[in-house]
């Protein structure tokens, strides 16, 4: 596995951890930091809450910091704060304060599973349907990879001058990359979408 591969290498990981909730739940999608904390004396987690909060304009998050030695958390202590200070010094604490009262309150924070939970099978749902219709539309490939992703963005593999063909016929926009936003797939425009992409990959 990768925690054992980084265990074995000395690595320190730095994990992005954006979507948690959004795969498999709350306790579920955390296995893989578990993990990892369990083989890696040494590890990062900056952790978004932006998605799963919805605090976009907040900006909220955490940076977890597994050290080996009290010596180490020190010393990592104070380049972090050096970091702070020189980045943003004192944030706005409004979506801190939100986040912590939601997190400390049994009654808020089941609440709150339950509004990740819906948001986490709406996604899955869309993006069965973008498959399906995909799939109906005869496209001349093969998505079924989506169902397999989790978060609010997916990689479609659509490669980039088809990506800008989109943009520039049909006025479908994604990155560049071919990475996009499932959730702002709707019943008013997965038609338009799937005919789109059907017309430029055929």
């Amino acid at each position: 596995t990768v925690g054992k591969i980084a265990q074995a290498k000395g690595w320190i990981p730095f994990l992005d951890f954006a979507y948690q909730g959004f795969g498999s739940g709350i306790n579920e999608d955390a296995a893989g930091v578990r993990t990892l904390a369990q083989l890696c004396p040494n590890l990062f987690v900056a952790q978004s809450f932006s998605k799963n909060f919805g605090l976009y304009q907040e900006r909220i998050g955490a940076l977890h910091i597994l050290a080996e030695s009290a010596e180490a958390q020190t010393r990592v202590l104070s380049q972090v704060k050096v970091a702070i200070r020189s980045n943003y010094s004192n944030p706005p604490a409004h979506g801190g304060a939100i986040t912590q009262l939601i997190l400390s309150d049994p009654q808020l924070y089941a609440q709150w599973d339950g509004e990740v939970a819906a948001m986490r099978e709406r996604i899955h749902n869309l993006r069965r349907q973008f498959v399906d219709a995909l799939g109906a539309a005869s496209v001349s490939r093969d998505f079924s990879f989506l169902c397999d992703q989790n978060g609010m963005f997916s990689f479609t593999g659509i490669a980039k001058d088809d990506v800008q063909k989109l943009r520039d016929d049909h006025h479908i926009y994604m990155v560049a990359s071919g990475r996009i936003n499932v959730a702002g797939i709707t019943s008013k425009n997965i038609d338009r979408l799937v005919a789109a992409i059907k017309a430029v990959l055929g």
